[in-house]
């Protein structure tokens, strides 16, 4: 053997022993007996878990993204290692980041004002939210969302409805090229399918005929996906139920979850066919407030008794999920989560205009609208056991709010701020002036490029090509 084989033969053996130690890493291989320290510690605050039990707790630990633990300041603070991060919330309120359960942030982002998808997500990160479901997907926006997503842009999670019709126009079939639940990646799956029966409370047309919209359903509910029908006034939503009760066919509803959107004109003996069938109703937080009141007058003075129930929803005990419908209709004036919430208390919208007491009749609780945008939201895409709380396991999807919704009065919760948003442990959003650590820049993240193997075979080869091309040089 030459001495140039001798010295490549080492080198090779060199590098073999450099890499192992990444190609391990890469695969997640740990120490099993040693115990992972927490990567982040939130305390010294108010943390609303959303859950029944604890329903409040003085700190939490996250670790890979996930709530590790919570309980007592104490207790969680003797966890942190020597490099766990500590966030003081110093008595600000720390609830699970709040999702919207129907809403265009990314889609419609030159309609919200916004010059790129990129600050549809800041925005909507700025406003509170997590996550989001995205009602109205194409195939054209679906590969947008994919392509945001795989370019690692897509920092908010995604619910994705496949779009099957748009008024009289159907798309087909195409819906059926995926599978339902389907994951891209922890931030966009597809969450079901959107079929629009009506429009809107002014346009009493409706798109299908009973048989038309039975066929449609039949076929996306023996795929198996989940169906989320738009249906604005109570007549359309007749052919809804039918047709829902149709493929249930005496089923609970809580294996497939189908769901209503928007519901402003609805009777009680809907809301009660509703609630026999576990309809999930799915509806808009700061709709039927007080600024809608100067164009809709004759309107509201007609159907008074059937808009808007909210409260007679939620107290039927059916499903029940809440939304901005962001930017459809309002987006100059919600958005944020606050704001939906105040909307849904008070009644008041921004104009300040008094709410008649019939639409007063139909508020909500603070507790009853942060549900809605949580848990209860969760339960909507079938992730309750995954986010929507603050639980140990769960994502560490969070929001710093300046103040307790719980505990301010209701002329104030406009006035609370969203200071702080976290996307699986990762801050995404801080408002500037709080105080708050800023969210970190956004470094390539190879293993998402790709796989861990694939990393460790491309440096081994780049390393020995550059050696042997050393060696090569060297020796001519």
């Amino acid at each position: 053997m030459n001495q140039r084989t001798l010295n490549v033969a080492v080198l090779t053996v060199l590098t073999l022993l450099l890499l192992f130690p990444m190609l391990v890493a890469s695969q997640g291989f740990r120490d099993k007996e040693t115990k992972p320290s927490p990567d982040t510690i939130i305390h010294n605050g108010v943390i609303l878990t959303m859950e029944q039990s604890p329903a409040q707790v003085e700190a939490l630990a996250i670790q890979g993204g996930s709530i590790l633990a919570i309980g007592d300041e104490s207790d969680i603070l003797a966890m942190a290692g020597r490099n766990t991060r500590f966030i003081n919330l110093e008595g600000r309120t720390l609830l699970p980041g709040f999702i919207d359960s129907h809403a265009h942030y990314v889609q419609w982002w030159s309609d919200g004002g916004f010059s790129t998808p990129d600050e549809a997500v800041d925005f909507a990160l700025s406003c509170g939210w997590t996550s989001y479901s995205s009602m109205c997907v194409d195939p054209n926006f679906l590969e947008e969302l994919r392509t945001l997503d795989q370019q690692d842009r897509l920092r908010i999670r995604v619910n994705a409805y496949l779009q099957l019709s748009w008024e009289f126009y159907r798309l087909g079939d195409w819906y059926q090229a995926y599978q339902p639940g389907q994951e891209f990646s922890s931030k966009l799956r597809i969450g079901g399918v959107k079929i629009f029966m009506d429009y809107w409370w002014m346009e009493w047309v409706h798109y299908f005929n009973q048989t038309e919209l039975d066929t449609l359903v039949q076929e996306a509910h023996e795929a198996g996906f989940q169906i989320a029908i738009h249906s604005v006034v109570d007549n359309a939503t007749d052919i809804v139920l039918n047709s829902l009760e149709s493929v249930l066919e005496g089923q609970s509803n809580e294996l497939y979850r189908h769901r209503i959107e928007h519901l402003v004109l609805l009777r009680d003996d809907q809301i009660q066919r509703m609630s026999n069938l576990g309809i999930i109703a799915s509806f808009q937080l700061p709709w039927c407030n007080s600024d809608s009141i100067p164009d809709f007058t004759q309107f509201y003075q007609d159907y008074s008794h059937i808009v808007g129930r909210w409260r007679d929803i939620v107290q039927a005990g059916m499903p029940s999920i809440g939304s901005t419908d962001f930017t459809n209709l309002f987006p100059d004036s919600v958005g944020s989560a606050t704001d939906a919430i105040s909307m849904a208390v008070t009644k008041t919208g921004y104009l300040g205009l008094a709410p008649p007491d019939w639409m007063l009749n139909q508020s909500l609780s603070v507790e009853q609208a942060l549900r809605l945008i949580t848990i209860d939201a969760a339960y909507g895409t079938f992730q309750e056991d995954v986010k929507g709380s603050i639980k140990v396991g769960k994502l560490a999807d969070l929001v710093i709010l300046s103040d307790n919704p719980l505990t301010v009065s209701e002329d104030d919760l406009a006035d609370i701020e969203v200071l702080l948003t976290m996307v699986g442990g990762r801050i995404e959003y801080t408002k500037e002036g709080s105080g708050f650590p800023e969210p970190p820049p956004r470094p390539i993240q190879w293993s998402e490029i790709l796989p861990p193997p694939l990393i460790f075979i491309s440096f081994l080869f780049l390393t020995l090509f550059a050696f042997f091309a050393y060696f090569e040089r060297k020796g001519g």
